[in-house]
């Protein structure tokens, strides 16, 4: 059961398995290469898009661990696994994450999200560290 059927029940949102893959497998790591090489290349706006995935993708994805603790919009109280339809598309398999319900605390990519946190995080503080050793030497 994967993460956008999850965040639709979650939400009540219109968010399919193919437009979760599209998002995350072919969008974002082009933005993450094309990111890369501007950095490469000292593109200003490069340096614009690296503070937003290093604070979306690399800080916020603690987020992951509220998700169990949130109330879902779609029947919060049935553990099973649900196919509803939110904005004219039929979302299937929308399982229920919701910590009160099922009583395990756990959220697809709960665990896996720790893993970009360490760059991000990493990146910032490289980056503020870097920016008071330049007004240092003003």
């Amino acid at each position: 059961m994967g993460f956008a059927p999850a965040m639709s029940r979650l939400f009540g949102i219109q968010w399919s398995e193919k437009s979760f893959l599209m998002v995350f497998a072919l969008v974002g790591p082009t933005i993450y290469t094309l990111t890369s090489l501007g950095l490469y290349y000292r593109i200003p706006i490069a340096g614009f898009v690296a503070w937003f995935i290093f604070i979306g993708p690399g800080v916020a994805e603690f987020t992951h661990f509220i998700f169990p603790l949130i109330t879902p919009d779609l029947l919060a109280n049935d553990p099973h696994p649900i196919t509803h339809s939110i904005a004219g598309s039929v979302i299937e398999n929308m399982p229920n994450y919701y910590y009160k319900t099922t009583g395990r605390y756990y959220f697809p990519g709960m665990w896996t999200a720790i893993l970009p946190m360490i760059p991000g995080c990493f990146a910032i503080f490289k980056l503020l560290i870097l920016h008071k050793k330049i007004h240092r030497t003003r």
